[in-house]
């Protein structure tokens, strides 16, 4: 666990996307001890309201629904509702604000740079250092302990292999993170099983432009700098994995040796219509459809197209797969939206 728990917070952002939150906190205070934590919560269905979330997330994290709010105000004038949650030595600030559905790419970075500005503010000035991650990213050093004399450090990203059943008996994750992303690409999508035994000869067996290197100074949030996609300039096992990717034990124990993020992005195909078509316009893997920023893709619009989708490019990884099952005790509740 962290040395300095007090100086610590987890930060994370949800769109009304609360499936994998008792699973995410359970595992940020067991494994690594936060005893703070701070999610910002978009609330877009109609209807739904600050206190319609209280009793959600009360009910999600076993805890009492708070008797009262705070309203703030964030640098863009945009309202804040807060509320406290409490358990034994932990305390969670849920922060929420009126959100649409499929959010365009820019305005949603527009807004987590406002939310975090405001993030920073917020928090109690004793806490010197968070960890500000995505609700599905899982992060995993050896040793927790190592984060209290670092100023940053890069996490190799392998994605789960959505399951039928859930929760499952084990769990398998592509070493290629956003796998599904790079096999939509021509050259794998018409390639498939040929073109992966040519990027392995070329270097390329994995390509880690969508790992992320994460620091953890509280002051970055205040720019919305707390993390960067890349691994390069930072300690990280990138390098190290291209090099024994025929060894999937030897790549599963240097991932447990250093530093990876277990990002849990699709779980099903159930998980997949019901919560994550709704995050933004497009699937990442749509490279046909118009590119210009807020525009629909198909999924988003049609079920079926979204299925044959998942089927097609989600459903498997023709990169290279582990069966690591370390996250399993910690999403053995996880219940997947109907």
């Amino acid at each position: 666990m962290l040395t300095n728990r007090s100086q610590w917070c987890v930060v994370t952002h949800h769109k009304e996307n609360f499936s994998l939150l008792p699973a995410f906190m359970a595992y940020y205070r067991q494994y690594f001890g936060f005893q703070r934590a701070l999610i910002f919560c978009g609330l877009m269905t109609p209807g739904n309201t600050h206190a319609s979330l209280k009793q959600i997330l009360a009910a999600k994290l076993n805890v009492a629904v708070p008797a009262t709010d705070k309203i703030c105000t964030s640098p863009a004038g945009r309202q804040m509702t807060v509320s406290e949650f409490t358990d034994g030595d932990f305390t969670l600030w849920a922060a929420s604000y009126p959100a649409t559905e499929y959010t365009p790419g820019l305005e949603f970075h527009r807004l987590r740079t406002d939310v975090h500005a405001w993030g920073e503010s917020f928090l109690p000035a004793e806490i010197t250092r968070t960890l500000v991650v995505d609700a599905d990213e899982f992060l995993y050093v050896k040793n927790p302990r190592m984060l209290d004399g670092l100023d940053n450090l890069g996490f190799h990203f392998v994605d789960i292999i959505p399951s039928s059943v859930w929760p499952p008996k084990k769990l398998k994750f592509s070493l290629q993170g956003w796998y599904y992303q790079r096999q939509a690409r021509p050259l794998f999508k018409y390639g498939r099983w040929l073109a992966v035994p040519l990027a392995k000869m070329v270097g390329r067996g994995l390509v880690h432009s969508a790992c992320k290197t994460y620091y953890f100074d509280r002051k970055r949030m205040a720019t919305f700098t707390s993390w960067h996609h890349g691994a390069t300039h930072s300690l990280s096992c990138c390098g190290a994995l291209n090099r024994v990717l025929n060894d999937p034990a030897e790549c599963r124990a240097i991932l447990h040796d250093t530093a990876c993020c277990y990002h849990v992005a699709m779980m099903s195909k159930e998980h997949l219509l019901a919560e994550r078509l709704r995050m933004q316009p497009r699937l990442q893997t749509d490279y046909w459809s118009d590119q210009r920023d807020g525009v629909r893709g198909a999924e988003t619009k049609d079920a079926k197209a979204a299925e044959r989708t998942f089927d097609r490019l989600i459903r498997q990884s023709i990169f290279p797969v582990i069966e690591d099952n370390f996250l399993l005790p910690y999403l053995q509740d996880t219940r997947l939206p109907q």
